[in-house]
């Protein structure tokens, strides 16, 4: 893994994102000041784009990246395995999918059924096990809408601490409600100078926060499974 060069790419992603956001910012100068309040209403759209934009980016990076370890799925964490099974298990929940021994003589238990897909799941486990993660490309959703509740919906698909941003989830909800206040047509007034200001420096601060996490996650392997002391021996009596 060359975390060098991913740290660049987040870096870059950050940098492009918060010099646009500055671009619109630094536009509105030129207007009075009744002009700028309603000007910074497109302004905290911008904010809002980005900041759902920064984060789907960064949580499909750390996507790619595991991927690109080729890790067999039992020397992955259990939500990394359970991820790179995806495809998998979604298969064994299919119920149109039939028990080849009793596939005519009974189509329609489906309970006999379900039971030969975890069977067949048991049989092939250690075979599963040495699969390759490979994390889906739609495994990261923001669900057009990165409330708190999806965010941790993320963090905790990914094996990740699902409550690490939790100080920061009231800010989160107060740059949603102001953005979908301006959606709705609310605010018509405008945005003022300080209460951009709060929402610019809530969105900055936590793209920060989620580029730090996904860098540090990958360089202490947080997606592989903890390897722990060895269970003792059993002593035939």
């Amino acid at each position: 893994m060359n975390l060098p060069d991913l740290n660049a790419q987040l870096e870059s992603e950050l940098a492009w994102r918060q010099d646009e956001i500055r671009f619109f910012q630094n536009r509105g100068t030129t207007l009075t000041e009744e002009e700028q309040d309603q000007y910074r209403r497109a302004v905290v759209l911008v904010l809002y784009a980005h900041f759902e934009g920064f984060c789907k980016f960064a949580f499909d990076l750390y996507r790619t990246a595991i991927n690109g370890e080729q890790i067999a799925c039992h020397d992955a964490s259990p939500a990394v395995a359970a991820a790179g099974w995806a495809r998998l298990f979604k298969e064994l929940r299919d119920p149109s999918t039939k028990c080849a021994e009793f596939r005519h003589a009974l189509p329609d238990d489906s309970k006999l059924h379900r039971f030969a897909r975890d069977r067949e799941f048991m049989e092939r486990r250690v075979e599963f096990g040495r699969l390759h993660v490979t994390i889906p490309d739609d495994f990261v959703d923001t669900e057009s809408n990165l409330k708190p509740v999806v965010l941790r919906k993320i963090l905790y698909r990914l094996g990740l601490p699902y409550d690490q941003f939790s100080q920061h989830e009231g800010k989160i909800d107060r740059l949603l409600r102001v953005r979908n206040k301006i959606g709705h047509g609310e605010m018509r007034s405008g945005v003022t100078a300080r209460d951009y200001g709060e929402l610019r420096a809530i969105v900055f601060e936590i793209m920060e926060a989620i580029k730090r996490q996904v860098l540090e996650s990958l360089q202490q392997n947080h997606f592989l499974r903890p390897v722990g002391p060895e269970p003792p021996a059993i002593v035939a009596r």
